[in-house]
């Protein structure tokens, strides 16, 4: 019987990533931010992922709020975030 890189039998990873597919994403309530939804719904995707696969998605959910904050910041001035 054949293991993936960390001795997990090849069939038990199979089957936890088939039940992970099948998961649906958690529901979340609309933050009102087109920007930030998206990302919300991209962070949907890592359901049906193997963990290897998800920091390509949290990278790119990372840069994308990273955006949105600076975009807000820049929108209320340069004392935005600041008491």
């Amino acid at each position: 019987m054949g293991t993936v890189e960390d001795d997990t039998p090849v069939e038990e990873a199979i089957s936890v990533q088939a039940a992970a597919a099948d998961e649906q994403p958690p529901e979340y309530d609309p933050t009102g931010r087109p920007d930030v939804d998206a990302v919300l719904d991209r962070l949907g995707e890592l359901a049906g992922l193997a963990p290897s696969d998800h920091i390509d998605i949290y990278e790119d959910a990372h840069r994308r709020l990273h955006e949105t904050l600076l975009a807000a910041g820049e929108d209320h001035g340069d004392d935005a975030g600041r008491p």
